[in-house]
């Protein structure tokens, strides 16, 4: 279930700005540059930069949508978030499920990328694994779930219930629930009619940009680049069997507001209900510390996998 914030607390405005500004930059990467600039390379190509950028935010709103923060209406918030899961390229169905079973199981090994057991795998298997996924290949995952969806239901679902764990006793049924949620008919029906929207904004932004394409597949790449690098920063190498963890990072206050406090990771992790503006006074209240900057933790990453016995438990608090 979606931990829902108190209506009042949501920042509606600002979110409503915020959903203007990141749609604008989304459509203008697809529909508007093409059309202003007719074919010249050099001028798209460096104009469009800031929608890749602008990709963070972007996200960040639809993470809002996912946990009912984004306006206070639950319908309004749901067909904001589906839209702007459609100009993100990936139906807001699978984006909600897969980021609510990221809070479900966060800190398991089975669903953090980076773990690996050396007495099973090698680091070179470990890595042929992890650095696609890293470099663009999960939100590459995210986009696929719309056009995988027509195909036939049962051959679906033992794609979804293998994308969800399944055989891990880690996974707490998620397999199943992820094969009740995501196969339900309305469900399922609701994740084709994105895909449908997607695939004809990704085939009209093509045909506008013409001979110009390789802008535009360089600035898909580039988004997807970002996406998939931002996705684990928050949680890579931190200790496993902690439902909280995730590092609150510091971050310029400019930056902090543009990306909607998700440097706040920890926090959001801990306070699930509560809305980004909300983040810093928690952070604050809770006497919290900063793990790292937002803008290097990410680069850590690089490193490939670690060893699973390196990822040590956290830490029970002693008793009396």
């Amino acid at each position: 279930m979606r931990a829902l914030a108190d209506p009042a607390a949501i920042p509606t405005r600002a979110n409503l700005v915020a959903i203007a500004a990141t749609s604008g930059l989304s459509l203008g990467l697809f529909v508007g540059l093409p059309v202003l600039l007719d074919g010249r390379i050099g001028p798209l190509a460096l104009l469009a930069l800031l929608p890749v950028l602008a990709i963070v935010p972007h996200w960040a709103l639809v993470h809002e949508a996912v946990h009912g923060h984004l306006l206070p209406d639950r319908r309004a918030d749901a067909i904001a978030g589906r839209l702007l899961a459609i100009l993100f390229l990936a139906p807001f169905a699978t984006l909600r499920f897969g980021h609510l079973s990221h809070h479900s199981l966060n800190a398991r090994a089975t669903e953090r990328p980076e773990p690996y057991d050396p007495a099973t795998t090698s680091w070179r298997r470990a890595a042929f694994l992890y650095y696609p996924r890293l470099l663009g290949g999960l939100h590459l995952v995210e986009v696929a779930s719309g056009p995988s969806s027509f195909v036939p239901r049962r051959l679906l679902r033992p794609l979804v219930r293998r994308l969800f764990y399944e055989g891990s006793p880690e996974a707490m049924g998620m397999a199943e629930r992820a094969e009740r949620r995501l196969l339900d008919p309305a469900a399922l029906r609701s994740i084709r009619l994105d895909a449908l929207a997607i695939l004809a904004l990704l085939v009209l932004a093509f045909a506008l940009y013409g001979t110009a394409w390789p802008v535009l597949a360089a600035a898909l790449i580039g988004r997807a680049l970002l996406v998939s690098l931002m996705d684990d920063a928050p949680h890579h190498g931190g200790p496993l069997a902690d439902p909280g963890q995730g590092y609150d990072m510091r971050a310029p206050r400019l930056l902090g507001l543009l990306v909607l406090h998700t440097n706040l990771h920890g926090t959001h992790h801990r306070h699930p209900g509560l809305p980004w503006t909300a983040l810093p006074a928690a952070f604050v209240a809770e006497g919290g510390r900063y793990e790292g900057h937002y803008l290097l933790r990410p680069w850590r990453q690089l490193l490939g996998p670690i060893p699973l016995d390196r990822l040590a438990p956290a830490r029970a608090e002693a008793g009396p």
